[in-house]
């Protein structure tokens, strides 16, 4: 409960010793809307690894809305779906959240129809771009050791 005592979340009890239930939702849609929040959480090291790196490599909106995402496919505390459709969607580049949801409903329904372009012309191949400021971070290194 919240301080003006409203049910922020409920959980089932569960029977046994030293079990513990994860209801994904009520904590992802909390925090899409304070996505930055998310590392001072203890759900940020519950994350998949490949989930966990790609937060960490979202800007704030990107942030909010894989959250949002997450918060509304993740129905049966199963990642492994998800973890599929963002290996699929990232292996172009850091995708988007629509990105992932297209890759989620295709392995869900298991559609498999899409065919890759041959373009008619040559195209040039573009060099591989980083995102962040961590290829920043060698310069100033290399400038405080000189």
């Amino acid at each position: 409960m919240n301080e003006d005592n409203d049910v922020i979340v409920k959980h089932d009890r569960l029977y046994g010793v030293k079990r513990k239930s994860m209801i994904w939702q009520p904590y992802l849609d909390l925090l899409s809307k304070r996505p930055r929040a998310i590392k001072y959480s203890s759900l940020y090291n519950q994350f998949p690894a490949v989930w966990s790196d790609y937060l960490r490599n979202c800007t704030e909106e990107e942030q909010k809305n894989a959250l949002r995402l997450l918060g509304s496919l993740l129905k049966n505390n199963d990642f492994s779906l998800l973890n599929e459709a963002l290996t699929m969607a990232s292996s172009h580049g850091h995708p988007s959240a629509d990105q992932i949801k297209h890759c989620f409903y295709s392995l869900l329904h298991k559609d498999n129809t899409y065919d890759t372009i041959e373009p008619n012309i040559s195209v040039p191949e573009m060099p591989a771009v980083t995102r962040g400021l961590s290829h920043y971070d060698s310069l100033l290194q290399e400038r405080g050791e000189s």
